[in-house]
């Protein structure tokens, strides 16, 4: 069968297992595995992230070079546990179509945190879906809150309203959460003397790669996934966090946009800075007809307001990114959409962001080169048309910011 025709649920053979591989104890766990010849192993020492490589599915685990030779993990800016004394939320949102809901609940509620609450916002609460998913989880750390009105910035504010802790995590119901993931997402704040971190972002690796839009996604630089710690700020690195990691690099845009800083799907907040911050922008996000930006939008409005954002490649989640390639086409022209419509947001609120863009302009211009690998893809096999779908989102989002402006202000 020619390669346009396959099925897309037919496995990719150039895909990957994927396990995590804890060397201090010599246990390896399984994310998935559907008998390709390549292991994606995330390696760990301990509670900290040692980094990523691939090997020949069927090698050693243990003598395989790529992790034998792979540098431990440093030690950290900040005291590993300390997040487990500090009270937390978690919001999760969801409309209830996806399978993975409930395991993503339930990956959450294993947390080793001892003390947090679980608010599951369901964002279409007359299709009952969320109740018959999670209708007989029995665990009062659990609330599910109901937000009718659609779009996911509207749930991620409904969210933030229910909850009662200061500090406030977010992921979603196709996402599984490591064990130690809350903890680590807070472990920053509890060093935090200077009370300077308004946000922290992990790391967001695939949960599986069995089909060819997933190892697509990746090819073209997936969710942000460095497996060293970053400070990000709006200016110099404030004295009491420059020992919590290099400062990030942001990209010719940053800190107008800050893709680079994390992603929605896994990222938490100072419940302070979000106040500071404001709500989540309902123009933006999935749901709306900008179809993303909502979470990048929060991050470079909690940097302009003073706040620093640590990044900790200790907090690991497993996303199940688009398993078929109309879906991967949709959700990377959206890509294209929400960073246009980010990016118009910023000029009409402060005009002289105009000329800064102007100024970096060759600097994106270069990166966005026929051939490069933000382009291409590392996989000879990734699709142009992908890139020719993200250009067109980007032409359309500022008339779709206006159009998702306008809704949002005859909804309120």
């Amino acid at each position: 069968m020619p390669a346009a025709d396959r099925p897309h649920d037919e496995v990719d053979e150039a895909g990957s297992r994927i396990v995590q591989w804890d060397r201090s104890a010599g246990r390896m766990t399984i994310i998935s595995d559907f008998g390709q010849a390549t292991t994606l192993v995330l390696v760990r020492d301990g509670t900290r992230t040692a980094g990523a490589v691939t090997i020949a599915t069927g090698q050693d685990i243990t003598t395989a070079p790529e992790v034998r030779t792979l540098p431990a993990a440093p030690d950290r800016g900040w005291r590993e546990g300390a997040g487990a004394g500090l009270p937390a939320s978690v919001v999760l949102c969801t409309t209830g179509g996806c399978d993975l809901l409930r395991p993503a609940v339930e990956a959450v509620l294993a947390q080793t945190h001892p003390d947090f609450e679980l608010i599951v916002v369901d964002n279409a609460p007359s299709t009952g879906r969320v109740t018959q998913a999670l209708g007989d989880v029995e665990d009062s750390r659990l609330r599910i809150v109901e937000q009718p009105v659609k779009g996911l910035s509207q749930a991620r504010n409904a969210g933030v309203v229910a909850a009662t802790r200061p500090f406030i995590a977010f992921t979603d119901d196709d996402a599984i959460v490591d064990a130690g993931w809350l903890v680590a997402l807070l472990d920053p704040f509890a060093a935090d003397s200077g009370h300077i971190i308004g946000a922290t972002t992990g790391v967001v690796l695939p949960a599986e790669l069995r089909y060819r839009a997933q190892r697509w996604f990746e090819s073209r630089g997936g969710f942000p996934k460095d497996d060293a710690p970053h400070v990000w700020a709006s200016g110099p690195i404030p004295r009491p966090v420059r020992d919590f990691g290099a400062p990030g690099e942001g990209g010719p845009l940053y800190p107008v946009t800050t893709a680079r800083v994390g992603a929605g799907v896994c990222m938490a907040y100072r419940a302070e800075a979000l106040a500071e911050a404001g709500r989540f922008d309902v123009a933006l996000g999935a749901g709306t007809p900008t179809r993303g930006g909502e979470d990048l939008d929060m991050f470079a409005r909690v940097l302009r307001a003073g706040w620093v954002i640590v990044h900790t490649p200790d907090a690991v989640l497993h996303h199940r990114h688009r398993r078929d390639e109309a879906g991967l086409d949709t959700q990377i022209r959206g890509n294209g959409s929400g960073m246009a419509a980010l990016l118009t947001k910023s000029v009409l609120e402060r005009p002289s962001t105009l000329l800064t863009l102007a100024r970096r302009l060759p600097a994106v211009a270069a990166r966005l080169r026929p051939g490069s690998a933000r382009v291409a893809g590392a996989d000879d096999d990734t699709p142009g048309s992908l890139t020719r779908s993200e250009v067109k989102g980007f032409l359309e989002g500022p008339v779709l910011y206006a159009r998702s402006a306008w809704s949002a202000r005859q909804t309120r």
